[in-house]
């Protein structure tokens, strides 16, 4: 089929592609619509929405002078929402009632994305909605590129940064060659056994500086040797050059890291459950976000040792404009993760 040829089916397919927003500028306009709104009292119609990654149902209003279907489509083999109903409320008012499941079954935010369809074909005419579910995650590290010792937290046999290979130096996630960061088989360990601090700093994501707000997630457990001996657990967090905490609006958090239950009959399996933590930052008008804004974790460095493993860690922007879910003000605030992380919530696959 030639160039000229496609072109001419496309446009032949035009009507039925294009959402009827009518306000939007550049759209056909036509007497049949169906407009998309995220709430009964919006005054203009919505292409984008997002749900709750807990999951659950959310009910959206569809405006419409033509008989109209619903449906729902995404790439997975067992798709993560569906239409629960659509009910007629007056002559072109429609409630639609969208089900969906929760993000995930532990607490991973990046977002995934569906679409809802309301199409009307006898008329040629369709509204296509994009459904979010999480956040766009510019950066992110299960740390699946630590290849030292195992992954058993028991054993001492991680590799001192001064010896990793040099692709995993020049990951940038340690700053100085005298930092006592461990790499483990799949996640890292903050401090040593004579009380030596160490500290890892995000890699550079220079198009934070475009943002105002994002999460940062993490998961952190202090250590207990194979006696049940505990280190300290005491961990801080720091934003590095340019924004602050939405708590407080300070550049620096004090934090605990819980202890895994080294009785527990699962025990090293449940190693990380609870430990995960969700922190919200800003980019303010006397403290803005720039090109070189870092977030570095430190553990205590003193006489005694204060290990911390490390692992899972995330930046995520959350875009107002897109309505983006505020996962910071959803969890409370600043601290443990609440949300899919709360250690009692039980999700479905």
């Amino acid at each position: 089929m030639s160039k000229t040829t496609i072109i001419g089916v496309l446009f032949l397919l035009m009507p039925a592609l294009v959402c009827s927003c009518r306000k939007d500028t550049g759209e056909v306009l036509r007497k049949e619509y169906i407009d998309f709104y995220k709430n009964a009292d919006d005054e203009e119609p919505s292409k984008v929405v997002s749900v709750t990654v807990l999951g659950g149902q959310a009910t959206f209003t569809v405006r419409s002078n033509v008989e109209f279907t619903a449906s729902w489509q995404d790439d997975l083999n067992k798709p993560w929402a569906a239409v629960e109903s659509l009910e007629k409320k007056s002559d072109d008012i429609y409630e639609l009632t969208l089900s969906f499941d929760p993000r995930a079954t532990s607490p991973y935010y990046t977002r995934r994305t569906g679409t809802l369809l309301l199409s009307a074909p006898s008329e040629q005419l369709g509204c296509f909605v994009t459904v979010n579910q999480g956040l766009l995650t510019p950066v992110a590290s299960d740390f699946s590129w630590s290849k030292y010792g195992t992954n058993d937290p028991r054993k001492l046999d991680g590799t001192v940064y001064s010896q990793w290979i040099n692709n995993d130096k020049n990951r940038g996630w340690v700053l100085s060659a005298d930092e006592a960061v461990y790499g483990k088989n799949g996640f890292l360990l903050l401090g040593d056994e004579t009380g030596k601090g160490g500290s890892i700093c995000s890699p550079f994501y220079e198009g934070i500086r475009k943002d105002s707000l994002a999460v940062v997630s993490f998961r952190a457990v202090a250590f207990t040797d194979k006696e049940g001996v505990k280190d300290g657990n005491k961990f801080t967090v720091e934003i590095i050059d340019g924004g602050v905490f939405r708590d407080n609006g300070s550049t620096s958090m004090d934090l605990e890291a819980p202890y895994a239950d080294i009785t527990a009959s699962n025990y090293p399996a449940n190693f990380w459950d609870g430990s995960d933590f969700l922190l919200g930052i800003i980019s303010s008008d006397k403290n803005p976000f720039t090109g070189n804004t870092r977030i570095r974790i430190s553990s205590g460095s003193a006489s005694s040792p204060n290990r911390v493993f490390i692992d899972n860690f995330y930046i995520r922007r959350i875009d107002a404009k897109e309505g983006d879910e505020d996962l910071w003000e959803a969890n409370g605030g600043s601290g443990k993760d609440m949300l899919l992380g709360a250690p009692k919530q039980k999700l479905n696959d």
